[in-house]
């Protein structure tokens, strides 16, 4: 009986069942809409035969991205950063499931799926489509040497579909919840009828870059941006991004004080990354070195592949956006009037106001003090 029903119908009952679960907003992208993106918009990358993507928003806990913005405790958020994560694959994975019960194929985009992440997919073009693709949107070489290029981009999907829109922190506002939202999608071959772009007047970016001054790190452009065009749609721009590893520093936990000096990250480090781009990977590997002889921050993403743990430091630039501009003001003098982040020995990450954080480093051994900043 299920397989008799209009594709319309589908998708509307598929929206229903999202928006029960939690969904603040949902949409449906199709191959004909996302034309004109970058290669990662093809969505035959992830499943041959491919013709449309279902796109959702989940929204974060305001209450607990309070305490992290507000540098009060690191690690509700990050705990529910993980268990949102989870929500939204479930929810993503019922709705393939699902689409297979009516007869269609349908697989999960999973985020982080790029080579690096341990895909086995080529993210190279590989046909016409993506070739014209990759000529109006070149990747820069450091994204393509590390391999951090998506197969399929949720960003992306969630422009086209109407589920968001670009802020200029290039990361998606949804008019409810502003960025502090967790992404997911899944692609199939059933060609469901695909919900409206976002019109301009409901894009509350105003380019106050508050995104940026968040930033504890040069990794939005302030003079450089970029735009898409996918169908017949002109995407609000948004900053370029400079070297990837900039703003992965920060996010892993690597470093932490902002280039400033006024205020940090959730990561206690004070080493900075060089100026210079070509600088960047050789001084890393001494960051890297002493960010594996720290203690463990608790909690984190755990790789079961490979045994390995990954910490959410940052955010900053996609926690700070809010529809209301009152909110990220306040967002954003939490985060960066919040003081300086120290760790314990015991692993536990806190934040102090800085004359409390220059006394807590200097009462250290050298050695250890080393691990956080130049001796």
């Amino acid at each position: 009986m299920s397989q008799e029903l209009d594709l319309e119908t589908m998708r509307d009952r598929l929206f229903e069942y999202l928006r029960n679960g939690g969904c603040n907003a949902v949409g449906v992208c199709t191959q004909d809409g996302l034309e004109g993106g970058p290669p990662s918009t093809d969505l035959t990358r992830q499943l041959e035969g491919a013709r449309s993507a279902i796109v959702i928003s989940y929204p974060l806990d305001e209450h607990i991205l309070d305490l992290y913005m507000g540098k009060i405790d690191h690690e509700p958020y990050q705990k529910h950063y993980i268990q949102t994560n989870n929500i939204v694959q479930g929810l993503m994975g019922e709705a393939s499931n699902q689409l297979r019960k009516f007869g269609y194929e349908a697989e999960v985009v999973y985020a982080g799926n790029t080579p690096a992440d341990g895909t086995k997919t080529d993210v190279m073009p590989s046909n016409d489509r993506q070739r014209k693709a990759a000529e109006l949107n070149p990747a820069s070489d450091p994204y393509v040497a590390m391999g951090i290029l998506p197969v399929i981009s949720q960003r992306m999907l969630a422009a086209a579909s109407g589920v968001g829109f670009f802020g200029m922190s290039g990361n998606i506002l949804t008019e409810s919840h502003g960025a502090a939202i967790v992404l997911g999608a899944c692609v199939t071959n059933a060609e469901l009828p695909p919900t409206p772009v976002l019109g301009q007047e409901v894009n509350y970016c105003d380019e106050c870059n508050w995104c940026g001054q968040v930033c504890p790190t040069s990794f939005m452009s302030e003079t450089e941006f970029t735009t898409v065009k996918m169908g017949e749609h002109d995407h609000h721009k948004y900053s370029a991004r400079e070297h990837p590893m900039r703003c992965a520093s920060h996010m892993q936990g690597l470093t932490g004080l902002s280039e400033n000096g006024k205020f940090s990250s959730w990561g206690p480090g004070r080493k900075q990354l060089p100026e210079n781009d070509d600088e960047i990977f050789p001084s890393l590997i001494e960051i890297a070195t002493n960010t594996a002889n720290r203690p463990a921050v608790p909690g984190g993403f755990y790789d079961a592949q490979n045994g390995t743990k990954t910490n959410i430091m940052c955010s900053a630039c996609n926690l700070v956006c809010h529809p209301e501009k009152k909110v990220r003001a306040k967002r954003l003098k939490m985060w960066t009037k919040g003081g300086v982040t120290v760790q314990h020995e015991d692993g536990r990450v806190e934040a102090m106001p800085h004359d409390e954080a220059r006394a807590f480093l200097d009462a250290m051994p050298i050695e250890r003090r080393a691990l956080y900043e130049d001796v």
